[in-house]
């Protein structure tokens, strides 16, 4: 009763009022025809991200060497499970060697918004079933052994609530091992604000714009070689590499020098 004297609660009021939220809920679930399977989907997405995010949050930097690891396309396959969803939704053909991120180009003769397009690719819950990269969630686990502290870092738009829990849906379903996870459009910006900025050993990051500007302010960067980011080439800081062992070596010989 909002007051500051204690009294026996009252079990049956407490009983009943509850059972009244649960039917309001229960006829607003109705109205908007929510299916008890998506209620239930939605309730282990949310017990998923309720605990994942406690994880993340309550994690204190350890003093340990950072890497910061983006995730599309290098952990998972978004431009190939993306460019195969195009095919079959809009019979629209894109190599991958296609040198554009997205493929604005070829979505745009077709009078699709790639903007849009994005959008329904999340909507159709595809974020959730993507093909992890071969070897990289294996060369994460062993850089966590070697002693890095591993901050994934992408640029997922979180205020959009199913790309939200379905990153980390995917990201608990494939075992991604992380001690730190966060959403950012602006990268390099999130990394000086963060509690160990001025320790990150390398960032792992594929996109053109975010890797160019990690390294413009003197952090190494690892990206793997791919159509669109042919740019780097050449960069100072940033190092290419084609395959995950490549990658793995890397890392090894780079924690050798951070320790030595």
């Amino acid at each position: 009763d909002h007051h500051a004297n204690r009294k026996t609660p009252d079990r049956e009021k407490i009983l009943y009022e509850s059972v009244d939220v649960l039917r309001y809920l229960l006829a607003i679930m109705n109205t908007w025809d929510y299916t008890s399977e998506e209620i239930e989907d939605a309730f282990k997405d949310k017990d998923t991200f309720l605990h994942m995010r406690h994880k993340s949050e309550t994690a204190k930097w350890d003093g340990r060497p950072v890497l910061i690891v983006d995730v599309d396309d290098v952990i998972a396959h978004f431009r190939k499970d993306y460019f195969k969803w195009l095919e079959k939704k809009h019979d629209i053909v894109i190599p991958q060697n296609y040198p554009e991120y997205y493929s604005s180009t070829p979505l745009k003769d077709k009078g699709i918004n790639p903007e849009s397009s994005f959008k329904d690719f999340i909507s159709d819950r595809k974020l959730r079933d993507i093909e992890p990269i071969a070897g990289m969630i294996d060369v994460l686990h062993r850089a966590q052994k070697m002693g890095y502290w591993i901050q994934l870092l992408t640029a997922r738009p979180d205020q959009n609530l199913i790309c939200l829990y379905d990153t980390y849906h995917w990201i608990n379903q494939q075992k991604i091992p992380f001690d730190g996870l966060a959403f950012s459009g602006e990268k390099y910006r999130w990394v000086v604000q963060s509690p160990f900025y001025g320790h990150v050993a390398a960032c792992i990051d594929d996109s053109p714009k975010h890797a160019a500007e990690y390294s413009s302010h003197g952090l190494l960067v690892f990206s793997p070689a791919l159509s669109y980011n042919t740019s780097l080439s050449g960069v100072k800081n940033v190092i290419h590499y084609s395959n995950p062992d490549q990658l793995q070596t890397q890392l090894s010989n780079l924690i050798k020098e951070i320790t030595k």
